[in-house]
């Protein structure tokens, strides 16, 4: 939910799933107990626009973090017979923190994972590295998907960071936060946008016999000029303009 109305003076935010377009209040009261001789003060003040905003992006920022890395932690490869030929494709992605970015930009969805690795084995990776199309078009699936997650974590670990988030309460205005955070509403919806066309790709392509049908679907997904790749870098450019204007 973007924060038009912050530009026409009137906030409109959400949180908890709750519109609210009224000023929030800090309410207390002042009154003396007669018995112990204790005072409770009553009144009242306002948070500002800008303290609204923030706290608006600062949650936004806390609950995506702790998606992106909250089922990072609680998934178990082990409960997968997971048949994705990483090493075949190639050496990089050796490495389990890859594959679980890789994991994460397909929703950790045990059926989806299974069905890229049914779609992988039909292709042919027994040529050496240098020659062989198909290991090159499945390495760059993998980037791309390792990408997706990438920049997210990324975008949420380090250009939202915790500290970044105090520089931005203390140094940035209104309108600057309204726009951190708008940019950030884009980068989640292209984000998950990505994911839901990449899946329907995996389970379209699982479906093919041949290995050319596969190695053709493959490459229109991973092409850089395709919807999928520009949304890719799309999302790469949203995250860096988050972070400069942070």
């Amino acid at each position: 939910m973007k924060l038009f109305g912050l530009l026409t003076g009137t906030l409109v935010y959400s949180v908890g799933s709750i519109a609210k377009n009224r000023p929030v209040r800090k309410v207390f009261d002042l009154k003396r107990n007669t018995s112990s001789g204790n005072v409770r003060v009553q009144g009242s003040f306002n948070i500002s626009d800008k303290e609204q905003v923030f706290y608006t992006l600062k949650t936004r920022v806390i609950a995506y973090r702790e998606e992106i890395n909250g089922l990072y932690s609680q998934f178990n490869s082990g409960k997968l017979l997971l048949n994705i030929p990483f090493k075949k494709i190639s050496s990089d992605f050796a490495d389990s923190d890859k594959q679980y970015k890789i994991y994460s930009s397909l929703g950790y969805d045990m059926e989806v994972i299974k069905q890229l690795g049914n779609v992988l084995n039909k292709l042919d990776f027994n040529s050496p590295h240098f020659i062989n199309i198909d290991a090159d078009v499945a390495y760059k699936l993998l980037k791309f998907l390792n990408n997706i997650t990438d920049y997210a974590k990324t975008l949420v670990n380090y250009y939202l960071s915790d500290e970044t988030l105090l520089h931005i309460k203390s140094s940035k205005d209104k309108l600057r936060i309204t726009e951190i955070y708008n940019h950030l509403e884009d980068f989640i919806t292209l984000r998950e946008n990505c994911m839901s066309k990449i899946k329907l790709q995996i389970a379209y392509l699982e479906s093919k016999i041949t290995r050319e049908s596969v190695l053709t679907g493959i490459k229109e997904m991973v092409a850089y000029e395709g919807e999928i790749g520009q949304d890719i870098n799309l999302m790469s450019t949203i995250a860096i303009t988050i972070w400069s204007l942070s």
